[in-house]
């Protein structure tokens, strides 16, 4: 099928080749799996090799296999034509609810994605599963907390270096509610649950290094070396939740450039700010946690090493539950870019919204629709929530010390 190129406004069509440039690294007009699966990678998606040939058959109309600029524009129109991504919500639907005939639908549609996964399976038939809430009671939480124990003791010792190092340093640090913050984010799967604590030091340690990685969370201690990093607002706790409960985080990669910045350091903030929020907030825990995003106007100034590894960190590492992923005001080549991750998101896909509109009034009736008011929207996202960052830090610092 030919693309009709004129039915295209210029401004999409440009952000199509600009992000198909950016896979197209030796410029040849073509996107093989090596290129694509490595500018994956550079934004902080890792994909089997499977899954990354699976995406080049689903474009390649020619089978030669690699992907040309018509296919590409292609892949992206059936993208945007897949139907529109919902947010987590705190509910789900038990099986005699379930609408077979759309279920089958909805699964059909998925199983033509390339990293389809039980969850995502799932996903489909009954829901977003970020939306889903574990009822508790302390006989689950202790089964699961030595469940938790047992997971870890079977892990091998390879894959829980830095996990070991904690315990050895700061014994009391690991305890039941340092555990059960990773059970509540794999919906208390222990085995789930211990392989994300061990990651969650692994990340630690190789941002903070050996001297800080194992030290409190605080400005005179794991931060001391990156007070005047943490005074740019680029990651944002903004002290309000949404409609569902979930715990409203702010990301600012709009207001700064970014490359100016070690991305460690970044990171560092970035980790002390979500951290703090999560080790004293329950309803954030279980509920889950909103991440709004402002993206950059240009890539130019975007880092792709702050959001590979943070955004690693957050999948895969960090004891949290992603409920919804929402950028704000996203210029046409992050909305192409938006597409491409969401065919090989698998589950995550559900969870990430893209809020546009042609004015700020239409963005902000997307987002009061999906829950978030303008007063629960940032002042620099077009909302009028004001964040100041100086009393921020002022007001953690004094909790610090007391």
């Amino acid at each position: 099928m030919a693309v009709d190129y004129d039915s295209i406004p210029e401004e999409e069509l440009q952000a199509m080749k600009d992000c198909f440039a950016l896979f197209d690294t030796n410029k040849d007009g073509m996107i093989d799996a090596e290129e694509l699966q490595a500018g994956f990678e550079e934004f902080g998606q890792k994909r089997r090799r499977s899954s990354i040939i699976r995406m080049i058959d689903q474009a390649d109309k020619d089978d030669n296999q690699k992907v040309d600029f018509e296919e590409f524009v292609l892949l992206m129109k059936e993208a945007e034509m897949d139907g529109t991504v919902e947010r987590a919500m705190a509910t789900t639907k038990s099986p005699e609810e379930v609408d077979a005939e759309q279920a089958e639908k909805e699964l059909r549609k998925r199983l033509n994605r390339p990293n389809l996964t039980r969850d995502d399976i799932n996903a489909s038939i009954y829901g977003n599963l970020s939306g889903v809430r574990v009822s508790e009671t302390p006989e689950l939480i202790s089964s699961k907390i030595r469940m938790f124990d047992e997971e870890i003791s079977q892990i091998k010792e390879g894959k829980k270096k830095a996990f070991l190092i904690a315990m050895e340093k700061n014994p009391d640090k690991i305890d039941d509610k340092h555990k059960l913050m990773f059970l509540r984010a794999e919906l208390f799967n222990s085995k789930k649950a211990a392989a994300r604590c061990c990651r969650h030091w692994d990340f630690l340690l190789e941002m903070f290094g050996p001297e800080k990685a194992f030290l409190p969370m605080t400005q005179e201690g794991a931060l001391r070396d990156d007070l005047e990093i943490l005074k740019v607002p680029f990651f944002s706790d903004t002290g309000v939740k949404d409609a569902y409960g979930q715990h409203i985080m702010f990301l600012d990669l709009r207001s700064n450039d970014m490359t100016k910045f070690e991305y460690r350091a970044v990171c560092r903030c970035a980790t002390y700010v979500l951290w703090n929020r999560l080790e004293k907030d329950e309803e954030a825990q279980t509920n889950g946690v909103v991440v709004q995003g402002l993206p950059p106007l240009s890539p130019r100034t975007w880092n792709a090493k702050i959001s590979r590894h943070m955004f690693l960190y957050v999948r895969y590492g960090a004891p949290m539950r992603l409920a919804s992923g929402q950028a704000l005001h996203p210029p046409k080549l992050i909305s192409i870019m938006f597409r491409v991750g969401r065919i090989l998101a698998g589950e995550l896909s559900t969870r990430l919204k893209i809020f546009a509109g042609k004015s700020n009034e239409e963005v902000l009736a997307k987002l009061k629709a999906a829950g978030v008011d303008k007063d629960k929207v940032p002042e620099v996202a077009g909302g009028t929530l004001v964040l100041d960052r100086k009393k921020y830090i002022r007001e953690m610092l004094v909790a610090e010390q007391e």
